[in-house]
């Protein structure tokens, strides 16, 4: 073999690998594992934060003591609605409401509706831009029971993801 067609082999090899180290460095960085996601340092909460300044999410629109929370945006297949709160502070809300699903069976369109009362909390108020959010709401049945189509019963949403989600694509 002669010395040229050995230099242009071992560039295209020398190119292959290039090519394939950047591919997959490129894959692995779109990949966000646990270790890359910052950690949010804590914000100190105003001690004389009233209550009128306390938000929550309803997909991505701000709400305030919210009588229904959607958690399938899109097509409203799933929410907590008829929500009375007991309490709203900085510390969180306590209320209860109507948990609704609809089970899209034999299709969504023409899907069953079931509904069951619930408890309601929101915690883990969180500060973005100068304004507080509670984020994270935990459902339970309002009996202490799994929900009567299945469902096991207590769950939690963060109802600030996808507001954060749509900020990040605009």
């Amino acid at each position: 073999m002669s010395k040229s067609r050995v230099a242009i082999t071992a560039g295209a090899v020398f190119l292959s690998t290039a090519l394939a180290v950047s591919l997959f460095s490129a894959q692995e960085s779109t990949t966000v594992t646990p270790e890359q996601v910052p950690i949010q340092t804590p914000v100190a909460i105003p001690a004389d934060l009233p209550a009128s300044k306390v938000l929550t999410w309803n997909c991505e629109l701000e709400t305030h003591k919210p009588e229904l929370i959607f958690f399938t945006c899109a097509d409203g297949g799933i929410y907590v609605e008829k929500i009375k709160w007991n309490t709203w502070s900085k510390d969180g809300a306590n209320g209860i409401g109507v948990f609704s699903e609809n089970l899209c069976e034999p299709s969504c369109a023409e899907g069953q509706r079931v509904e069951a009362e619930v408890n309601l909390r929101l915690t883990n108020l969180t500060e973005q831009n100068g304004k507080y959010y509670l984020r994270t709401l935990d459902i339970s049945t309002a009996n202490g029971k799994d929900f009567p189509w299945g469902r096991a019963n207590g769950f939690e949403w963060d109802v600030m993801e996808f507001a954060e989600m749509m900020s990040r694509n605009n």
